[in-house]
């Protein structure tokens, strides 16, 4: 439970709700010390009779004293706990005159508490103090708020956290920082519900003895009915591991806002959103500028004597950086404790903000002298070498084949046309929401998992540009979907390839793309994983609030183990990324500007086809992806068409695309990182 109440304290989690029952006594007293506010709540719930206000339980007299004893219970032993702010008289059962008496009966027992019940508010009852819904849309949750401006407005229920979740949670804020009646939220869930199980000895490694089981472990065997991994939805693992929307939810909760003065982006305007704490009291303020990932200057801000609820400003004494010659500059800002607190210590960062400054000057980009570059077009094949590096195409294939650099292997496969992604859980719960009217438009997305393998190269053009560069265009059609695609190779003999792929859709294209971008196969050995773009921690276009830097780590230790396989560790904004070897030696991929860009030892069909990450196979090859995007991971819930991603987050597939980016060898590592 201390474990419980530091990470929600450390993510800036201020609120729980007690569903769907009391809690152990332990856990109030430990919410009244460390300071978490609570929904006490009833354990009343009889979803299966209904969650209408014809619910039979909720309407036969019979029920009645059972339902008052347990909200009668309820408050009596837990009224003296001052962490709880709210009485909720239990979820999903109904309404009618039992929940109506409970509600008088709470009001007068303590009439110091609102008492919340989304079961009467949801159908517009009266029942309840607060008006309350699950998982509506941000755009629907404001239009609700409108309704009842008398009534503050709580989502006791919403952003469904199961796998790889948490997107589209900056609409919802903005809509409860804006001054409004809607009030918060609480997500679903904290916790995956997982059991520890020993890992089958067939499957057994060295490095993974044990694993975390959900439904169908045991059931699937007994032939009993389970609801699989549907347990397995909370903003931490069984074992209190962080998932990465956990990170999105330290964001957007942030108590500390920053935003540049509209005269000047190094005037910082900061906006205290604690109800009782000077900022000064418990925050100081750190900026730093980087430039091209490199960290330049830093510094301290002045007191943050900054009132609840109001913002001041504060200039920054940036020195001039002409002479750092970088390509783009960032203020970074960071909000950390000034003191330690009973649930974190001192310098734990509690907020962080990012924008970025003018460039005084560009550097010029120096003049390179190309070598020579040697193409031999054997028919089946063409080969393209230069002092220190080697390429292969194979035209019946229509692929890069090798790419080599100083005799060592880079890929073994070049790019392919990619359309898919493994899976998420909500990408699984949208496509099952067959009943949801609202579905119908994306239904055929499932199209693309096997679009990219109808691709049929229609013509390959090989063109000398001079002595130093060819280009080679493969001009194809993706048959399954009608749509025309191709891919534009321009090598220079110093190994550097310029790839630049467009897509032109059909009349009868589906939908909505999952992916739209190319894999390749990079060779074993290159392991290291290092890039300048938003990290450390992975992001979606609907889930992109950490910070643009440059980032080291490895290909094995950027997966993310969800309680089910699949996809997980993109990163967008990616400006460059590299995978190299111990040595130094490796592929780097330039963005033409930016990529979205994913990293693993499997490929989609393993992560598909495996219940668990024991079951994947081991793979020594890494599979690169190299976007222009990724469809965002969704979240509002995880069973109907708002698991997808909001509109604004999906790739349209009706429309043209394109995008580039460029392929270089390593010789000594990844551009300059760090401080």
């Amino acid at each position: 439970m201390l474990r419980d109440v530091f990470l929600m304290k450390r993510h800036n989690v201020n609120a729980v709700r007690t569903s769907h029952y009391p809690d152990d006594p332990e856990w109030l007293e430990l919410c009244d010390r460390y300071g978490l506010y609570v929904i006490g709540e009833a354990n009343i719930e009889t979803h299966e009779f209904g969650t209408e206000p014809t619910n039979l339980i909720a309407n036969d007299p019979t029920w009645r004293p059972a339902i008052l004893d347990r909200a009668a219970r309820m408050v009596e032993r837990d009224k003296n706990h001052p962490s709880i702010i709210l009485w909720s008289m239990g979820n999903e059962a109904g309404d009618g005159p039992s929940f109506a008496d409970a509600y008088a009966l709470l009001r007068e027992r303590d009439p110091s508490r609102p008492v919340h019940y989304e079961g009467s508010t949801r159908h517009g009852g009266s029942s309840a103090d607060v008006n309350s819904f699950m998982y509506p849309s941000a755009e629907r949750t404001a239009a609700l708020a409108d309704q009842r401006p008398e009534m503050p407005l709580l989502l006791c229920e919403y952003s469904h956290a199961m796998g790889n979740s948490s997107g589209g949670l900056e609409e919802y804020w903005d809509l409860f920082y804006a001054g409004t009646n809607a009030q918060g939220a609480f997500v679903w869930d904290w916790v995956d519900q997982g059991l520890r199980q020993p890992v089958p000895a067939t499957y057994r490694t060295s490095d993974r003895d044990t694993f975390l089981a959900y439904g169908g472990w045991w059931e699937d065997r007994a032939g009993k009915f389970n609801d699989g991994n549907f347990c397995m939805n909370g903003l931490v693992s069984a074992d209190r591991e962080p998932h990465p929307g956990l990170k999105a939810i330290q964001y957007v909760y942030r108590y500390v806002h920053a935003s540049p003065a509209a005269s000047d982006p190094t005037r910082v305007r900061v906006r205290n959103r604690f109800d009782f704490i000077d900022a000064s009291e418990l925050v100081e303020g750190r900026w730093s500028v980087s430039g091209d990932g490199r960290r330049l200057v830093s510094g301290r801000l002045p007191e943050l004597d900054v009132p609840p609820g109001e913002e001041r400003e504060y200039a920054l004494e940036i020195p001039d950086l002409r002479e750092a010659g970088a390509r783009e500059l960032f203020l970074d800002l960071s909000f950390v404790l000034s003191r330690d607190t009973p649930w974190a210590p001192r310098g734990h960062e509690l907020s962080w903000e990012q924008w970025p400054l003018a460039v005084p000057e560009p550097p010029a980009e120096p003049a390179e002298t190309v070598p020579p570059l040697r193409v031999v077009d054997g028919g089946a094949t063409i080969h393209f070498s230069g002092p220190e590096f080697a390429a292969v195409f194979d035209r019946l294939r229509a692929v890069l084949t090798g790419y080599s650099f100083r005799g060592v292997p880079l890929l073994e496969r070049g790019p392919v046309p990619d359309f898919w992604r493994a899976s998420t859980d909500n990408d699984l719960g949208a496509r099952k929401s067959w009943w949801d009217p609202a579905a119908v438009a994306v239904s055929d997305v499932t199209t693309w998992r096997d679009a990219a393998a109808t691709f049929r190269a229609v013509e390959i053009k090989l063109e000398r540009k001079d002595d130093s560069h060819a280009s080679l265009t493969v001009e194809g059609e993706l048959a399954l979907v009608g749509a025309r695609y191709s891919t534009t190779y321009l090598v220079a003999g110093d190994g550097r390839i310029d790839v630049k792929v467009s897509y032109t859709p059909g009349p009868k294209t589906p939908a909505m793309l999952p992916r739209f971008g190319t894999e390749l196969v990079v060779s074993p050995g290159l392991e290291r994983l290092t890039w300048y773009g938003r990290g450390p921690a992975p992001t979606y276009v609907d889930r992109a609030f950490e910070r643009v830097g440059a980032y080291d780590s490895t290909v094995t230790d950027e997966w993310v183990d969800y309680s089910r396989p699949q996809e997980n560790g993109n990163k967008v904004d990616v400006r460059w990324v590299a995978l190299t070897n111990d040595a130094g030696v490796g592929l780097l991929a330039e963005g033409m500007p930016l990529l979205s860009v994913g990293a693993r030892h499997v490929t989609k069909a393993d992560m598909e086809q495996a219940r668990y990450s024991f079951e994947l196979p081991t793979r020594a090859e890494t599979y690169l992806n190299l976007d222009l995007a990724q469809m965002g991971v969704g979240g509002i819930d995880s069973w109907s068409s708002l698991a997808y991603p909001l509109p604004a987050y999906r790739i349209p597939a009706d429309r043209p695309h394109s995008f580039s980016y460029r392929l270089r060898p390593l010789a000594d590592g990844p551009p300059l990182t760090g401080d």
